[in-house]
């Protein structure tokens, strides 16, 4: 069932990968050439996770909201890099890079590994908290509001 809350959580999200990607791009100037990708992929988890997990979760949350949008920021942040791992594989699949099929599979924790240290930046870091914080108590205003 559509509520205010999940569609405010999905957007704030949304938004927040976009602003996240963004810095994401101002920090790493490499990572220009992947921002359509990275942009696509933020937006797509946000819409995902605000709408089915931030937005449902919000009714039981008995705080501000705060505690929920935090721990939505960060299931967002593993999913994007989950799907950054895997497109380093699927461009090493279609590089025959790889003789074996576990050797493929093994390609996707390194990649987020990797990804996961380049994002262990204060200004990344911070902007994903904050967003993610600011973007619970968005939907708690919501939920108290329109539910």
């Amino acid at each position: 069932m559509p509520t205010a809350a999940k569609l405010v959580a999905a957007i704030f999200l949304a938004i927040s990968g976009v602003i996240v990607v963004t810095v994401v791009v101002n920090v790493y100037p490499d990572a220009a050439r992947r921002s359509v990708g990275m942009t696509s992929a933020a937006v797509l988890m946000g819409i995902i996770i605000g709408w089915r997990g931030l937005g449902r979760q919000i009714a039981d949350d008995e705080g501000s909201g705060v505690v929920s949008g935090l721990r939505s920021g960060i299931a967002m942040f593993v999913w994007v890099v989950f799907l950054f791992g895997l497109g380093d594989m699927i461009i090493g699949i279609m590089d025959n890079a790889y003789y074996q099929p576990m050797t493929a599979l093994l390609v996707i924790p390194a990649g987020m590994i990797k990804y996961g240290q380049m994002a262990l930046n204060v200004p990344i870091l911070g902007t994903m908290l904050v967003l993610a914080a600011v973007a619970g108590k968005m939907t708690k205003a919501a939920n108290e509001r329109w539910s």
